[in-house]
């Protein structure tokens, strides 16, 4: 845009100083006004129909080419050169051939008017034939740029849609592994456990040996249930990022905890294994939280950037005593396992001291 109108403002100077012309003053003037209106309306687009769009250039090509018949030598033959070669590039045929017959009269009729002779009549349609084939040489090329982005961009949907197939596959063929193995392992603990209880009821301590048998009995059972549900997230497209934190955190409070999100930059939808690292730094801090500083707040902060994706879960001082938990498992998670997730999603994990409470802070470079 801004090449054009500096191009035009040099060829109006170029016009304005001319004096070699074959025609009253006024009729310059109008030519030369018609011709501008023309090119400023091409170079703007306004009006953006096509139809007016040639409209313009019809009239740049006819009022520029007289103009330029009748100021032989001067820079506006510029104009209808230009106006043909944008008709060529972007214009429907008819059109284009209409612009260059309307620029070629034009011309012609200067030369007549002029008395140029036959070298002008012959070398001005030389110029816009030449002008001509400059547009239908651009049209060609930007078509094929055109179809390029075209196949290019076809050619990755169909690149992701194949890896997305793949990995629901891969999903499904091990979530139904996971769940034979351990729907069959944690059912026969359960059985055999139960036959324990019945087997030492009959002896000794009763009591003792029952409350660590139903223990067990409660930890397979809880094992059962987070494999149906790793399941279930296997079989299925895992929700976007921000619900996954959100729904973490609604649990986190209805365990009489404090916490609140903070969600930064424009959403949007990460790879899974990216999604799922930073999901379980999340899940594995509010755990570390309720276990360490039960009653804090916790603030989860999910910042979205151009060149990558980071939460970081802070928590300030305990309110409460933290109750022991000794022989409690952890979630099979912790520090190193998520470190470990993240470098697999290529990124990293920072956790320490923050003031007089705890953060954590994961980040992936997607």
């Amino acid at each position: 845009m801004l090449g054009r109108l500096i191009g035009l403002g040099l060829i109006d100077f170029e016009v304005a100083i001319n004096r070699h012309q074959a025609g009253p003053n006024w009729l310059l003037v109008v030519l030369a006004v018609l011709a501008n209106l023309a090119a400023l309306a091409w170079a703007f687009k306004l009006p953006r129909q096509p139809s007016r769009q040639a409209g313009a250039l019809a009239l740049m090509a006819f009022a520029g080419g007289l103009l330029a018949a009748l100021q032989h030598g001067s820079a506006a033959l510029a104009l209808p050169a230009l106006a043909v070669a944008a008709a060529a590039t972007d214009g429907f045929v008819l059109d284009a051939l209409g612009t260059f017959a309307l620029g070629l009269v034009a011309l012609e009729i200067g030369v007549l008017w002029a008395s140029l002779g036959s070298s002008s009549a012959l070398g001005y349609p030389a110029i816009l034939v030449g002008s001509g084939l400059l547009g239908l040489t651009r049209r060609q090329y930007v078509a094929q740029g055109r179809a390029a982005e075209a196949l290019v961009a076809q050619t990755l949907r169909t690149e992701v849609e194949s890896r997305r197939a793949a990995t629901l596959d891969e999903r499904t063929r091990l979530a139904r592994e996971i769940h034979d193995v351990l729907a069959h392992a944690l059912g026969g603990l359960t059985v055999q456990l139960e036959a324990a209880e019945l087997l030492l009821a009959e002896r000794g301590d009763v009591e003792g040996a029952l409350e660590r048998i139903r223990a067990c009995q409660g930890t397979a059972r809880e094992g059962l249930e987070e494999a149906r549900r790793a399941v279930a997230a296997l079989r299925t497209d895992a929700p976007p990022l921000r619900d996954s934190v959100a729904a973490l955190l609604k649990a986190h409070r209805e365990q009489g905890e404090r916490g609140e999100l903070i969600v930064e930059g424009s959403a949007r939808e990460l790879p899974p294994e990216a999604a799922l690292a930073l999901m379980r730094a999340v899940q594995e801090a509010l755990t570390n939280a309720r276990r360490h500083a039960p009653g804090a707040n916790v603030r989860v902060r999910l910042r979205f950037e151009e060149d990558g994706t980071s939460v970081t879960v802070t928590n300030g001082e305990p309110r409460r005593t933290p109750v022991s938990v000794g022989g409690v498992p952890s979630g099979g998670y912790g520090l190193t396992g998520m470190r470990e997730r993240l470098e697999l999603a290529g990124g990293d994990l920072a956790a320490g001291p923050f003031r007089k409470g705890w953060r954590v802070r994961a980040e992936v470079p997607v």
